[in-house]
């Protein structure tokens, strides 16, 4: 959405994460953003890619940086330090962004949400154990970045389900506690349209009460036998229930959320893949709902 508004926009995914590469119809990503559409770049970002790139910019050892991170010290130095793996993925986004000054917004898909709560701990973690030093100048820059409201917003995603909307309040309750961190926008993903948007419509579907109801008022299309009609009732009543009982998870979410978290609907798409149409159409609904 924003690059269709001639921002530059990188998307970020960090360690272990392969889905985007897929949903932008591309090769697999690398350390280094590339543009899969105008204004829109993707890149995946590793530790070790991170390090090696710190090493680069702060020492100006280019020469030294790839054998070293290529060594097994990198994994016990970045595994023995509390949350240096995750500050670093998180500096590489920062440097980008508001040193480098490559993109007008970054949007980082971070891993599930305990992880999540951590890795936005990290720095302030590691300044507490390590308060001085050139990690923890690094380690200061990323934490007042990620305090600033002004640069840095917290977007969840949920399900209209009842774990995740426990677990999404619990993630956000984390972090604000832990990470002293406001949840800004709340999505609700898959969620199931209105079976017709025509309240007249509405009401005249709400009055087949039965199988046989359905079956008088079929006057035009393949004729219905009973079997199918049943199948058809259910069906359409397996969905209106499932509707309901989304319609309360989400109510859920925003009496508890109240008004410190926007709410953001996204419909279920009922198809196969999920590629750069549906991206399109995605970006779409947001855009109708926060604006451009």
């Amino acid at each position: 959405m924003a690059a269709r508004h001639d921002l530059r926009v990188l998307v970020a995914e960090v360690e272990g994460k392969t889905a985007l590469s897929s949903v932008l119809g591309g090769a697999p990503l690398t350390s280094e953003p590339r543009e899969f559409r105008p204004g829109l770049f993707a890149m995946n970002i590793s530790p070790e890619d991170a390090l090696r790139e710190y090493f680069e910019v702060q020492f100006h050892a280019k020469r030294v940086a790839r054998p070293l991170v290529a060594s097994q010290l990198v994994y016990y130095v970045t595994h023995a330090a509390p949350g240096l793996r995750d500050i670093l993925m998180l500096g590489k986004v920062w440097y980008q962004v508001a040193r480098k000054g490559e993109f007008d917004i970054a949007v980082l898909d971070t891993p599930a949400a305990g992880h999540a709560v951590s890795m936005l701990r990290a720095p302030d973690g590691f300044l507490e154990a390590v308060p001085v030093g050139t990690l923890a100048g690094h380690a200061r820059r990323v934490a007042d970045w990620l305090h600033d409201p002004d640069q840095v917003a917290i977007h969840l995603v949920s399900l209209a389900e009842e774990t995740p909307v426990k677990e999404t309040l619990q993630t956000a309750r984390l972090l604000q506690d832990r990470v002293h961190m406001n949840v800004d926008c709340v999505h609700v993903n898959m969620l199931y349209p209105p079976v017709a948007e025509d309240p007249a419509i509405e009401a005249a579907l709400g009055r087949l009460r039965t199988a046989r109801g359905l079956m008088r008022r079929t006057k035009s299309g393949p004729m219905l036998d009973g079997a199918r009609a049943r199948a058809l009732f259910e069906c359409g009543d397996f969905y209106r229930s499932r509707r309901a009982l989304q319609q309360s998870h989400r109510e859920t979410l925003v009496d508890a959320l109240g008004p410190t978290a926007s709410i953001v609907d996204l419909p279920f798409l009922f198809g196969e893949s999920f590629g750069g149409k549906e991206l399109d159409h995605l970006a779409d609904v947001i855009e109708e709902q926060v604006g451009p």
